[in-house]
């Protein structure tokens, strides 16, 4: 998959495949399946998992070819490093990102980048235009989903069952 690709497939317009499926926020795992009308080709899955380590990983994977890609993921409390080779296919974005190593506390987006593994690389939700920088209580992972929801151009109404932090 090329960037070009990774990009066509964020910005396709997705519904939840079950409009009537809820997210409980006490689960440690919760998986939404997404269609795109405007390209019924394709199939995404919105995953959302939790563990005593990682308060929140929020992700969209695309199908291709029978097997998952990554497009963009959400940690926060997770580490992570970044590769330290530079592809001609690395955004400039990027660049300054090159063999980053995130702390728990360096909340942080994956991105799909041709020519890595899957989501290697990520920048600082600090660093770009994201509104939730940090999830202090419910309410905020309500609103990271949302949030998340927008970024990836998810168009159905969410429906969120709350839990206590």
């Amino acid at each position: 998959m090329t960037n070009q690709e990774a990009e066509y497939l964020m910005k396709l317009e997705k519904v939840l495949a079950d409009p009537h499926q809820i997210i409980d926020l006490k689960d440690k795992k919760n998986r939404l399946e997404l269609i795109s009308h405007q390209d019924s080709e394709r199939n995404f899955w919105v995953e959302m998992t939790s563990n005593q380590k990682i308060i929140l990983k929020t992700s969209i994977h695309h199908l291709e070819s029978n097997t998952y890609v990554g497009l963009l993921r959400i940690d926060f409390k997770g580490t992570h490093q970044n590769p330290s080779g530079i592809k001609d296919t690395l955004p400039e974005y990027l660049k300054p990102y090159a063999g980053k190593w995130f702390e728990p506390n360096d909340h942080h987006m994956h991105v799909f980048v041709e020519g890595y593994k899957p989501l290697a690389w990520a920048i600082p939700l600090a660093d770009i235009d994201f509104p939730i920088k940090e999830i202090n209580d419910a309410s905020d992972l309500s609103d990271l989903i949302t949030n998340f929801a927008g970024l990836i151009n998810l168009k159905s109404q969410i429906n969120i069952q709350q839990a206590i932090l």
